[in-house]
């Protein structure tokens, strides 16, 4: 539980400064052309770094209780406190589920899909990187990223094809799973450069423990996080027809 709290938090806490990050560059590079993709990527990663930040602050909150047992649920620990405050994150700043139709309907179509593609292009290089780098683990992590990336581009080319093609009710109705696929995958792509990072360093030594903590996090998500790939890219490409007998499923 402990490894699943850190490794999640280091995973939004990427996608937080990449785009931050992006939000700077959209207002100091040099071109005006790399104000401009930069602007358009600021604007895709927004509701990512929001509603996936958010939600998972709620699960690592609702995990702290857990770890704390009994004595999670009530005062003395401040476990119960924190949950708590967490919980308003994904409301007050306008609703995840409002951010995911933006997502989709707003950020994702922008210039006809090239800031997803780019991030998708920048995604593959990382796990490029992975596969080269000789590290049995790096390696690992390099075959989980491709199969996360392969079902994130299947599900963006799905709800780009039906918002071109007129309907909007695919995208609508996959939103919320896209988006948390769209985080796990990013999440795990951040994760695998910092270990990238940290591989680099040990061999140029000396080799620390905190440089090898740094990789067996990114090992731990790609091992028991971004699996989830596969399922969110069926539930976001089946969720329309999923929904179609929601109103009788509801009254019964």
């Amino acid at each position: 539980m402990l490894l699943t709290m850190k490794t999640q938090i280091h995973a939004a806490r990427g996608i937080c400064y990449l785009t931050a990050a992006s939000i700077d560059r959209s207002r100091l590079e040099a071109s005006e052309e790399a104000r401009r993709v930069a602007y358009e990527r600021a604007s895709l990663l927004t509701p990512v770094a929001k509603a996936y930040g958010t939600d998972i602050g709620c699960e690592v909150a609702s995990l702290g209780v857990q770890v704390h047992g009994g004595m999670g649920f009530v005062e003395e620990t401040g476990a119960a406190q924190h949950m708590r405050d967490a919980r308003i994150a994904p409301i007050y700043e306008g609703t995840n589920g409002i951010q995911a139709i933006d997502l989709v309907m707003r950020k994702l179509p922008a210039s006809g899909g090239s800031a997803v593609r780019l991030v998708v292009d920048e995604m593959s290089e990382t796990e490029r990187r992975l596969s080269a780098s000789g590290h049995s683990d790096l390696v690992a992590i390099g075959a989980r990223l491709k199969k996360a990336i392969g079902s994130f581009r299947r599900a963006t080319e799905f709800l780009l094809q039906s918002l071109e093609s007129n309907a909007p009710q695919n995208a609508l109705a996959g939103a919320t799973p896209y988006l948390t696929l769209f985080g796990h995958t990013l999440g795990l792509a951040l994760l695998s450069q910092t270990a990238l990072a940290a591989h680099r360093a040990n061999e140029d030594g000396p080799a620390t423990q905190a440089h090898q903590g740094r990789i067996g996090l990114a090992r731990f998500f790609a091992d028991q996080i971004a699996p989830q790939a596969v399922s969110l890219e069926q539930a976001t490409l089946t969720a329309h027809s999923a929904q179609t007998r929601a109103e009788l499923a509801l009254a019964s």
